[in-house]
């Protein structure tokens, strides 16, 4: 082999190995982003992340998470009613529209709406992350 085709080798190996290694990485970063971003949905982590960011004093600490766990139980009560009420309005919006489209428009629609992700539909719990990738975590004993 001559000293060009090595050193073209070279070069498009170790782009590949770049590209690949930025791949990996972009992929694990996004997923700490998700992850993060679901933490903050759970009220009880909700609550220990605000702890965390407050760093209360010992004699502080029971008092702040009783107050944190009360609002932590407030928002989540409301995101249940947000959620009741989108999906309850959705239906309404399916039922009014079902008078007015045509039988190839409301297929479409249908197809659509079936289309939708996992974690929009109704009753469902967020899968995502799978649970193989979430970090254990263990909540503290007064946090549960």
């Amino acid at each position: 082999m001559n000293m060009k085709v090595k050193t073209t080798l070279i070069i498009i190996i170790t782009l590949t190995l770049g590209i690949m290694l930025g791949a990996m990485l972009n992929r694990a970063f996004m997923h700490l982003r998700i992850q993060r971003a679901f933490d903050a949905v759970n009220p009880n982590r909700f609550a220990m992340i605000l702890e965390h960011a407050i760093d209360p004093t010992p004699e502080q600490k029971k008092l702040i998470r009783e107050i944190l766990k009360k609002h932590a139980k407030k928002a989540e009560e409301l995101r249940k009613k947000l959620d009741e009420g989108m999906t309850s309005s959705f239906m309404a919006l399916q039922k009014e529209l079902d008078s007015v489209l045509t039988r190839e428009q409301k297929e479409r629609l249908e197809k659509t709406v079936r289309r939708r992700r996992p974690w929009m539909r109704r009753n469902r719990r967020f899968p995502w992350p799978p649970s193989k990738f979430r970090p254990d975590k263990r909540l503290p004993r007064d946090f549960e």
